[in-house]
C-alpha cells in the first residue's frame, strides 16, 4: 500500500479522479433523495393530522346531538317523575337498595325527587344513572356517593333528581 491507507491508494490516477468526481455527486443525491423522501412523508403525516382534526370537529356536535335526542326520547319521558323512576328501579332489580325516595321541594319551577340508595356496586350505580338521564331525562342537581360501611367495595348514594 503505497501512498497512504485508503482503498483508492492503489487505483490508477484516471480511476481516482473519476471516484472523486463522482461521489460528491452521489452523496448530494442520496441526501436529496432522503430528503425529499422524509419530506413527503411528513407531509403525509401532517395532511392525514389535519383530516383527522376536521374529521373530529364535523363528529363531534353530530356526537353531541345525538346524545340531546336520545335524553329527549326516553321512553319514560312522558310518565311523572316517581313512575319513572319506579320503572328504571324495577328493570334494574335493585329494590332492595333504595332507603327512600320521596318528592324535595328544592325548586317551585320543577319537579325534584331525593333518591338514597344502599349497597350498590358501581357498575348498577353508572346504570341507573344512564337510564336515568337516556329513559326518563331526568338530571342529578346533587349527588353524594359514600363508601358502604358493611361492604367497602359497595357503594350508597344520596341523588336529588329534576327534569
Amino acid at each position: 500500500m503505497s501512498g497512504g491507507g485508503y482503498f483508492w491508494s492503489n487505483w490508477p490516477d484516471m480511476s481516482r479522479q473519476r471516484l472523486f468526481r463522482v461521489a460528491p455527486r452521489a452523496l448530494v443525491a442520496v441526501g436529496l433523495c432522503l430528503f425529499i423522501g422524509l419530506r413527503l412523508l411528513t407531509g403525509t403525516a401532517a395532511v392525514q393530522i389535519e383530516e383527522s382534526k376536521a374529521q373530529y370537529s364535523r363528529v363531534v356536535p353530530l356526537v353531541e346531538e345525538i346524545r340531546a335526542l336520545q335524553a329527549r326520547q326516553g321512553d319514560l319521558l312522558r310518565l311523572p317523575l316517581d313512575e319513572a323512576v319506579w320503572r328504571i328501579i324495577d328493570d334494574l332489580a335493585i329494590e332492595q337498595n333504595l332507603m327512600s325516595l320521596r318528592e324535595t321541594g328544592a325548586s317551585q319551577d320543577e319537579a325534584s325527587l331525593q333518591m338514597t340508595l344502599t349497597g350498590l356496586p358501581l357498575n348498577t350505580l353508572a346504570r341507573l344513572l344512564a337510564a336515568l338521564r337516556d329513559r326518563a331525562g331526568l338530571q342529578v342537581r346533587d349527588c353524594a356517593l359514600t363508601r358502604n360501611p358493611d361492604d367497602p367495595r359497595l357503594s350508597d348514594a344520596h341523588l336529588v333528581l329534576a327534569r
